[in-house]
């Protein structure tokens, strides 16, 4: 219920104004309203009296969070944040736009999850990565990863990350330990408090989700008449399984309740799938220090997001397999691929709209990873033309076969032309 009524005029901890305008919604800390703010249309989130353990540490913990900005534009970071009065406070924030989903309505709703295209899925997954990467990078860790922190527009892909008021220096506890389903172990059978390494896990467990539409932990041993809390406590925590494990074999998926992820595995190139099983490997589960980081995430999404073509027949999305001709599962015709770009680890596909990211050329910084480096386009007159075009913002130098170097400025094309050698920042790709 609403305590606010329109009109209402509350301060920030300076004392500039912040006008209630209407509500919004209820959450399980307090409740959300619309207000003006410096002349624009902001988000307060106020908590409820007494819905925080340490309201006097979480308070300053905003505080700083403010003064210090957000560390990626994908986070609504708490821009001002109230002062204490009615027994309370609150914090400001962007508006979401109407067309970002929360992550549960795009998994369960109808038209491929709710999402346009599967591109825009691992869309989707490679914005979350790039934004945790630079928290943690930042010295922050989130705390309480879950289904409702992300909004996403089904069509692109881009995420919007709420919620931030949690987030903390790595190290420091503000009282949440998060949501069992998305939580690591540890902090499930209460051995840890929220850190980086946790995070870690709790962004593999979203990952999973986006990709496979189901939950890495929960197969046969979540069907159950009754999810208990003893039950959840062994299925996130002591016996934490993945329902893939290649050794354990008893918590795998069930067929007729689980036929989301049972499609969807079989359809993950082996770079994914092997990128999962590390994951959620016996080791990473039980060892924070094992974890996949985030950069590896980046770097296989990146390459998965190269790997998806469309069907020049009937439009449909194939997922290209080691860079080679691979058939449409939709029409059966043979996708042909004429062009790949070799990178140090890898070849992907090259077709219109293929990108090539700072962190797939060897080692950035946070702020770097997902810098485009080149993309592929087809000439307006023939689609059978293509060209990679220079948007680094930096000069290539390109090689040709016969020993011929030329500078290529941003913006400018280089034609896909076998053997041809570009080099970019310490990284290199060959046109094959």
């Amino acid at each position: 219920m609403a305590i606010f009524e329109p009109g209402k005029v509350l301060r920030t901890n300076l004392g500039e104004p912040i006008t209630v305008d209407s509500f919004i919604a209820s959450g399980g800390q307090g409740d959300v309203y619309k207000v003006t703010y410096g002349g624009k249309a902001k988000a307060l989130k106020w908590y409820r009296p007494k819905a925080l353990k340490d309201p006097d540490a979480f308070y300053e913990s905003l505080k700083r969070n403010t003064e210090k900005g957000s560390p990626d534009r994908a986070f609504l970071w708490p821009e001002a944040v109230t002062e204490r009065t009615e027994d309370s406070f609150g914090y400001i924030m962007d508006l979401r736009p109407e067309k970002y989903k929360e992550l549960a309505e795009v998994l369960v709703s109808s038209g491929g999850g709710g999402f346009r295209t599967f591109k825009a899925v691992v869309e989707a997954c490679i914005r979350i990565v790039a934004a945790f990467r630079v928290l943690h990078v930042r010295g922050y860790s989130y705390q309480d990863m879950n289904g409702g922190n992300f909004f996403i527009d089904p069509a692109t892909g881009d995420v919007l990350i709420c919620d931030n008021d949690n987030v903390a220096p790595n190290g420091t506890y503000t009282g949440i330990n998060g949501t069992p389903q998305y939580m690591a172990p540890e902090i499930v059978v209460g051995a840890a408090k929220p850190d980086t390494h946790t995070d870690e896990f709790s962004l593999a467990v979203v990952l999973f989700m986006l990709l496979c539409a189901s939950h890495p932990l929960e197969g046969e041993h979540w069907a159950v008449p009754c999810l208990t809390p003893d039950i959840e406590r062994m299925l996130y925590g002591s016996r934490a399984t993945f329902i893939f494990d290649p050794v354990d074999a008893s918590n795998r998926p069930v067929r007729g309740i689980h036929n989301n992820v049972l499609k969807r595995w079989g359809y993950l190139p082996e770079y994914m799938r092997t990128i999962f099983l590390n994951a959620f490997s016996r080791e990473a589960i039980t060892n924070p220090n094992k974890r996949v980081r985030e950069i590896n995430w980046l770097k296989a999404l990146a390459r998965f997001q190269s790997d998806i073509v469309r069907c020049p027949a009937c439009d449909n999305e194939i997922f290209i397999i080691n860079a080679a001709s691979t058939r449409c599962d939709k029409c059966g015709k043979l996708y042909e691929v004429k062009h790949t770009l070799k990178l140090y680890e890898y070849s992907v596909t090259a077709a219109k709209n293929t990108r090539i990211y700072r962190c797939q050329l060897g080692v950035c910084n946070a702020d770097e990873a997902l810098t485009p480096v080149g993309y592929v386009l087809a000439k307006p007159d023939d689609p059978n033309v293509l060209g990679f075009r220079n948007v680094s913002r930096t000069v290539m130098s390109a090689t040709t076969p016969s020993g011929v170097t030329r500078q290529v400025k941003d913006g400018d094309i280089i034609p896909l032309k076998p053997g041809i050698r570009v080099e970019v920042f310490d990284g290199e790709i060959m046109i094959q």
